[in-house]
Parts: structure tokens; sequence; C-alpha cells
């Protein structure tokens, strides 16, 4: 009869996709193994000693929620794979308060309704029979209805029938070999999968339904099984009447009696659909890991998206409030100014005329400031036209140079301009190109220290015009040069108020641009800075 239960824990092996079976029997006194299908039971003892503790506050109420909060429980599941644990008690003794319980160690998460159907009942309702009849034979219960009872002990006491009955519900093939490893017996279901009917399977030998290829693994695999108590399982492919390839699982055990082996019982799990969709989870792999990929990319750009966003709010309010700055300033010395002509009506003449020229200064510097920001606006959407005439470089930038030498003069800057004697013809809007190398030459002398230098030097090349603006000045550092042409840009120095805009040097590259030309910039900081603007000549000449 032991080998019965531990057939029939085989079976719920297979059902239940566990990990270990334990049948343990519990009492007031102690708690011990009936039986142990699983890896060594000695594994087990501190969780055993967990469970009979919690027998003796609990009684028979132990549930699923009460074994798996067991810290021991946790260790053993930890250590042969499990993730979930189910208890039932299968056999209780009333007169002895013993009762006998089944703990599967599932591999799967399953909740008691999803192992609980038909097959596992059935198995179940041997397990318990079994168990009765093996350790609890002079059981004696006086039962209510005694006729009742009597044809119930029939039924139960009838496991070959119960067995029988659990082999036509089960959807795998399971078998009963002889210990030549010829079918003793085999279930309807899994005959049909071979395509055989059950008669056609009795006798033959199992190697005959395994795939030539696989025959000596199987053969060895059993010749192993044959040398353990323990279920074995192997994977190989069986052939099918109609030469149907069919992957398959098989976990088996050897039927002993009087310490001889007898048989062997088997179940073959059909790996036909589970083979399928590996093959379909290996085709989605490479596009989930692409989808993955493509979603980090994703979210990278939506995160420099941001960045751009929110870098260019701050640009944004940094320029309203430098604007706000330049536009106070002038404003205040034309309202300070005006105010003070108004109210002295006996100021000198003299210092009316030189506050109408500080009037007039801050008046046309707040109107240069005001255009900048037009012409700005109307690069970015594309309205500002060029108005190209042919002029002489030189003269212009001669005009240019002329226009900031008190400013350089202010600052005791030398202001140089070295260009060839002969006029440079330029077909190009002179009034934007002196507008960008005003800008250019008016930064230099800004950002120049006293007693420092500022150099216009024109070179007439084969191909090109070359206008260079170089200073002795603070120059840039080198993190803020790949941004000064950016809007609203500013240089950050701490410590030192500069004024500014953040607009010139847009304006100037947005100039150069629209003229097919090109700028570039060398800068170090604390060693002054050089720029460089470049126009074709045969975009820049037309002939009258």
């Amino acid at each position: 009869m032991l080998d019965l239960i531990e057939n029939t824990l085989g079976i719920l092996t297979r059902i239940t996709n566990s990990k270990a079976i334990l049948l343990l029997k519990m009492n007031d006194v102690e708690v011990s193994i009936l039986s142990f299908l699983g890896d060594n039971p000695e594994n087990y003892t501190q969780f055993n000693s967990s469970l009979f503790l919690l027998y003796k506050n609990s009684g028979t109420d132990i549930n699923n929620t009460l074994i798996e909060n067991l810290p021991e429980c946790k260790t053993v599941m930890k250590e042969i794979g499990a993730r979930s644990c189910f208890i039932k008690n299968v056999h209780f003794v009333s007169e002895q308060n013993e009762s006998v319980f089944l703990l599967i160690f599932m591999s799967g998460v399953n909740s008691i309704p999803d192992i609980e159907n038909d097959a596992f009942k059935s198995v179940i309702k041997v397990l318990a029979n079994q168990i009765k009849e093996n350790f609890y034979p002079e059981e004696g219960i006086v039962p209510p209805f005694p006729e009742r009872r009597a044809e119930e002990k029939i039924v139960i006491n009838n496991w070959e029938d119960n067995f029988n009955k659990l082999l036509t519900i089960v959807n795998d093939l399971i078998f009963i070999l002889d210990k030549d490893g010829c079918f003793l017996k085999v279930n309807n279901f899994g005959a049909m999968m071979l395509d055989y009917d059950e008669p056609e399977m009795i006798g033959k030998h199992f190697l005959d339904f395994v795939e030539p290829d696989k025959k000596i693994e199987v053969s060895m695999a059993f010749s192993k099984m044959l040398l353990s108590e323990r279920v074995t399982k192997i994977k190989t492919t069986l052939i099918s009447k109609l030469n149907k390839k069919i992957p398959v699982e098989i976990a088996g055990r050897t039927i002993t009696k009087d310490d001889k082996i007898v048989g062997m019982l088997g179940m073959a799990k059909d790996l036909t659909k589970l083979d399928k969709y590996e093959d379909e989870l290996k085709k989605l792999k490479p596009k989930l890991i692409e989808a993955h990929r493509l979603i980090s990319l994703e979210r990278s750009r939506v995160w420099q998206h941001n960045s751009l966003i929110e870098e260019l709010d701050r640009l944004k309010n940094e320029f309203v409030s430098n604007i706000s700055h330049e536009f106070r300033t002038p404003l205040a010395s034309i309202i300070g100014f005006s105010e003070t002509i108004v109210s002295d009506p006996d100021l000198p003449e003299e210092m009316k005329e030189e506050f109408n020229n500080v009037i007039l200064n801050e008046g046309k510097r707040l109107a240069k400031l005001i255009n900048d920001i037009l012409d700005l606006s109307k690069i970015q959407i594309g309205k500002l036209t060029l108005n190209k005439t042919n002029f002489d470089l030189v003269a212009m930038l001669n005009e240019v140079v002329e226009s900031n030498e008190q400013f350089a003069s202010e600052k005791k800057l030398t202001l140089d301009f070295e260009h060839p004697k002969k006029e440079i013809l330029l077909y190009a809007d002179k009034e934007k190109l002196g507008q960008a190398t005003d800008a250019l030459i008016n930064n230099a002398i800004k950002f120049t220290n006293e007693d420092g230098r500022v150099k216009v030097i024109v070179n007439n090349l084969s191909k090109e015009i070359e206008i260079i603006i170089s200073d002795t000045g603070i120059g840039i550092p080198e993190k803020d040069l790949p941004y000064i042409f950016q809007k609203f840009y500013r240089v950050s120095r701490p410590g030192t108020e500069i004024p500014g805009t953040g607009i010139g040097l847009v304006f100037v590259k947005q100039i150069v641009d629209l003229h097919k030309g090109l700028i570039s910039v060398q800068s170090e900081s604390g060693n002054g800075t050089t720029f460089m603007v470049r126009l074709l000549k045969n975009i820049g000449i037309k002939n009258s």
C-alpha cells in the first residue's frame, strides 16, 4: 500500500506541477513524515517543527496563508524554487486528535480553486482511502446511517476502480509498464494522443513509440530510474501511429513489491503547444528588445525635448530681464534729464545743450535696440529681406570703425583698421552688413579692458573676402563657445555685470547666413577673442 500512496503522490506531482510533496501526520505529541516526494526530507525539519507548533495552536484550521507566512516555509520555497504552498487535511481521527496533512510545494502561483479540479479531487479521494487503509485500518467510526456508510465503504475501498476513473479525465498519457518495459495499462487519452486504441498499445515495448534517435537516451534514463526511488523526468519525442512527432516530458517511478521492482508508473505530458509558445516567444523576443530600445529612445527624446523647453524658458526669462534693464537705462536718462530741463528754467544753456545731447544719444540707443529686436524677429519668421547693392566694403568698414573710435577712446583702447589699398566691391546689403560688423566691433571694445587693443582686418582672398575682428579682451570660456550664437544666450561671468540682451551675436550670424557666408570664433578665457566672417565673391558681385 505504501507503493500505491507513493504512486498517487507521483500523479499529484504531475497534476500540480510541484517541486515537493509531503504527507505529514500530526497530533498533540509529535509530527512525522508518512511519505515524501522531492529532494532530501531533512531539509524540511525546521519547517515541520514550526508547522507542529502551528497545529497545536490552530488545530486543523491551518490554511495556505498561515503556512506561506512561516519564515521556515519561505526558506524551503526559496531553496527548492517553489512559488506557492498548498495544504489540505486529508484525514482526521477525532479520538486521537490526529490529522494527516498533504503539503504541496508548487512551482506556479496557484490558488486553491485553480488546482481543486475534478482530477485533483479524484486523486485526493483515492489518497485519503489509501491513508485510512494503510495507517488506520482499525479506525472505528459509528456512522449515523449504517447501511449508507457500508455502501460508501465498498465504493471507497475499490481504489482500482477510482484509479481507472482518474485515467479517463487526465489529459496526459498515463501508463503502467511491466518490469520489462511493456505496456500493462494506458489511459484512453494517451492512446489517442499517439493515434492508437488502448488495446493496440498493451504488450508493446515503450521504446517502440520513441523516436529512433532518442531510444538510447530514454533507455539510459529508464535504467537510472530503476536505481532510484525518486520520480525521474526526461524530455524526448514519441512517434504516433501516423508518424507524427510528439515532444513530451515523461515523469515516472518504479513500482515495487516485496522489495522487488515489478513495474513502472509514468505520465507523459504533450509539449507540442509549449514548444510552439516557446518558438513564438523566441520570435517575439527581438521585437520586444527593439520595442524597449525604441521606447528608451523616445524617452530620451522626450527628456531632451523637455530639457530644451526648460532651457528656452530660462533663456526667455533671462532675456526679458535683460531687455527690461536695457530699456530702463536709456529711459531713465531721457526722463531724468528731461525733467531737469523742464523743472529748472534757470538752467544754463550749456547744461541744457549737454542734457539734450544725452537725451538724443540715449534715444538713439533705445531706437537701435528696438530695431535690433524687430530685425531679429523678422529674421526668425523669414520676413527680413536683403536690400543688395554694389558698394565698397573697405569704405563701409572704415565708417563703422570711425563710429566706434569715441567708444574705444573712452576705454583707452587702441582701435586699428588694416585693409587693402584697392577698393573691394561687394554686392550685398550694405546696411545689414554694417550693423553686423558694428555689433562685432562694439562687442570687442566692450569686453576689452583699459590699454587693450582691438583690430579690424580685411583680406581679399582669391574666392572669398575675409573680415577679422580681434581683441585682447577677457575672452569667452570654452564651455560657452558652442552656444554664443543661440538666441538670448549670454556668457555667465560671476561677479561682473555686463550690459546686453543676448541677441547681438544672434543677429550677426543671421545676417551672415542670409548672405550665404560663414562666421567662426576663436577665443580663450583671459586671452582675447577673434571673430572671422567670410563672404563668397561670386555670390557678392553683380555687374552694373
